[in-house]
């Protein structure tokens, strides 16, 4: 027989036993719990759709990021935002394509500019797009909506100009009425004032780079050549522009400044006048410099004395003393009678209204580059949209 001393002990640890035991059956039971409170809301998350707050299965719990593309970029910044209708125009830069904006069906002009970093085209293109955006600030200058770029191309998207271009206005009528070149000079006045007053010299002014707008108002267009930080005192060289258009000291390859802008002015005023430049083009620098000495000015009958007087000192062979680049040509007698301050505000009636074709109605093509991606786009900062463009509307 055991003594009680002996006893004691196992009774101790038998009640340790049955408590552990006890323990092992309330955890047992609370894991029980906690399985059967997950299958339940597995099973109500299989039975409602997943909202874009849950997380990724096998995710750190956190809600899904949207891409930056998907996040940052507004949908005029997106190629499918556009329907295109047929190419209005190709130079030496890029393809402009007749476009609408899908959401408002407004037309607009979209540049397309391949991306060849090879050859070193991003500074053109970034160039570009900062005096497209300067452009904004005056409304006889062809300016951008917005900027974006894919994989290989950049995108400019420009107002759309449904007169056309004033080579086709010149063309059509041989000729234009006297008060007609005054309306379309005096606005050409405002925008190169304008540009040359940024440091911005065109270089390369023709009437195949003006455009006529939706209202009939003239806008100046294609950068593709001008250069800038022109300011002061400061010249610069180089033989650019177009034959026909380029002034004597770009041909003999002399330093200039912005009065190569206002001799091309001039050239294109005599050809509204009379539906003929003054100087024969030539691709050879040497002879068309010659013509430009040799040939004597003929003016016909129906130009106006004001404006005889007017040519002979923007076509003026002395770069120093050339009209617009010396003295100020608002002040001159062709222009005695425009009111600047309607004019800069548009409201003087322009000489004919364009025709609007309606977006809905026209024949939509689909370009291979509407499918390019811009996941590994290149030109940091070229996106851009202008805040006065009312694309939400």
């Amino acid at each position: 027989m055991l003594s009680d001393e002996t006893s004691k002990p196992e009774s101790k640890k038998r009640k340790q036993d049955e408590k552990t035991e006890s323990s092992k059956k309330t955890g047992l039971e609370d894991l029980e719990i906690l399985q059967s409170s997950k299958r339940r809301k597995e099973q109500d998350k299989r039975k409602r759709p997943r909202s874009p707050e849950d997380p990724l299965e096998g995710g750190s719990g956190s809600a899904p990021k949207k891409s930056h593309v998907d996040e940052k970029r507004p949908a005029p910044l997106d190629i499918q935002s556009y329907k295109f209708h047929r190419e209005l125009g190709e130079g030496m830069f890029g393809q402009v394509m007749l476009a609408s904006y899908t959401s408002k069906k407004q037309l607009v002009a979209i540049k397309k500019v391949p991306k060849q970093p090879s050859k070193g085209n991003f500074t053109c293109i970034m160039k570009e797009a900062r005096l497209l955006k300067i452009a904004r600030g005056c409304p006889f200058l062809c300016h951008s909506h917005a900027t974006f770029q894919s994989e290989l191309h950049a995108f400019f998207v420009l107002e759309y100009a449904s007169g056309g271009t004033l080579y086709k206005v010149i063309e059509d009528q041989g000729s234009l009425p006297m008060k007609n070149i005054q309306f379309y000079t005096a606005e050409m006045v405002i925008a190169l004032q304008y540009l040359h007053s940024n440091g911005i010299i065109h270089r390369d002014l023709k009437p195949e780079n003006i455009l006529v707008d939706n209202n009939g108002h003239i806008k100046i267009c294609d950068f593709g050549l001008a250069v800038e930080g022109v300011f002061g005192g400061k010249k610069i060289s180089g033989l650019t522009g177009t034959p026909g258009y380029r002034a004597p000291e770009v041909l003999s390859l002399e330093k200039y400044n912005a009065g190569v802008d206002w001799w091309s002015f001039g050239v294109i005023m005599y050809e509204m006048a009379t539906g003929r430049q003054p100087f024969a083009p030539s691709l050879v620098s040497a002879q068309e410099l010659f013509e430009i000495r040799e040939k004597k000015l003929e003016y016909p009958r129906h130009m106006s004395q004001e404006m005889r007087d007017l040519l002979p000192k923007l076509l003026e062979m002395n770069k120093t003393k050339r009209l617009g680049a010396n003295g100020n040509i608002r002040e001159h007698s062709f222009y005695a009678r425009v009111n600047w301050s309607e004019l800069e505000n548009r409201k003087i009636k322009t000489p004919f209204q364009p025709k609007i074709p309606p977006a809905d109605k026209l024949p939509v093509i689909h370009p291979g580059f509407c499918a390019e991606t811009s996941k590994r786009a290149k030109v940091e900062g070229f996106s851009d949209v202008d805040s006065n463009w009312n694309w939400q509307k």
